[in-house]
């Protein structure tokens, strides 16, 4: 995509610090800076989301979040990690290339990533009823 700042980064238009590549994917350093190893991993190939990924760049993206993940508990010394992701502006996508976030965790990092929501006022089987795939 031609005004996509990720596949400008692929395409080394623009620099990024980089943690592993391979011939499907590209892990690099987010630039938010807010958790140390901040990691997105990305298809080289452009696609919005999830939703319209072809299933061999999905696959190559979880292949690398694995990777990554695998290499900063056994090889940096960090306890664990968060992947996240979103899809579509409702869910807060801010960047529409396909990316998976790694937190790198320790222990003791006093952070808290996931919100504290609130229970809904709907029940189960409602729900479940409304979201089954048949």
């Amino acid at each position: 995509m031609e005004n996509c700042i990720f596949c400008k980064i692929i395409k080394g238009e623009i620099p990024c610090h980089k943690i592993y590549e391979d011939d499907k994917t590209l892990a690099f350093l987010d630039i938010a800076n807010d958790i140390c190893g901040h990691t997105l991993v990305i298809p080289k190939n452009h696609c919005r989301n999830i939703l319209d990924a072809r299933e061999e760049d999905l696959t190559a993206v979880m292949n690398t979040v694995q990777k990554v993940g695998r290499h900063y508990i056994e090889n940096c010394e960090f306890d664990g990690f968060n992947v996240l992701n979103a899809n579509e502006p409702a869910a807060e996508q801010s960047v529409f290339h396909l990316h998976m976030h790694i937190l790198p965790r320790d222990v003791n990092d006093g952070k808290q990533i996931y919100p504290k929501l609130e229970k809904i006022d709907e029940d189960l089987i409602d729900i479940c009823a409304r979201l089954k795939i048949d």
